[in-house]
């Protein structure tokens, strides 16, 4: 048991280490369902802020709570070795600069069209010069 979680921390927290491998947010949504603030009904779908909710709850285990909840694309899991988070590591890289590459890029016709520089932007467009 994991100290100072509080109770929608300790049940996110609780489907994650239960899963059978990885846990999505859907399925956390369903297994606790009253992590929503809408009614829960036999026919029951998550809504877009129960998602939110979930995803702030698994940042403040990380962040907070100093737990090792890695995620991929298959759902949220509980890192087993340092293999686990050396991969974590490297994918998150890739997305973050694919992400950077795709805000440069808006920037970059943005700026065109409108005539206007940001240093921010001008500093992180040096990062794909190479490319």
């Amino acid at each position: 048991m994991i100290p100072n979680l509080t109770t929608d921390e300790k049940a996110v927290y609780d489907c994650i280490v239960n899963s059978n491998g990885r846990v999505t947010q859907l399925q956390i949504a369903h297994l606790e369902p009253f992590l929503g603030s809408h009614p829960i009904h036999e026919n029951y779908t998550p809504k877009a802020s129960t998602l939110r909710r979930i995803r702030q709850i698994v940042r403040d285990l990380r962040m907070k709570h100093d737990l090792h909840i890695l995620a991929d694309t298959k759902g949220y899991f509980i890192m087993k070795n340092k293999e686990d988070g050396i991969k974590y590591v490297k994918d998150l890289e890739v997305t973050a600069k694919a992400q950077a590459k795709a805000w440069f890029d808006r920037y970059r016709k943005m700026s065109k069209l409108v005539g206007i520089k940001s240093d921010y932007f001008e500093q992180q467009g040096k990062l794909f010069e190479d490319e």
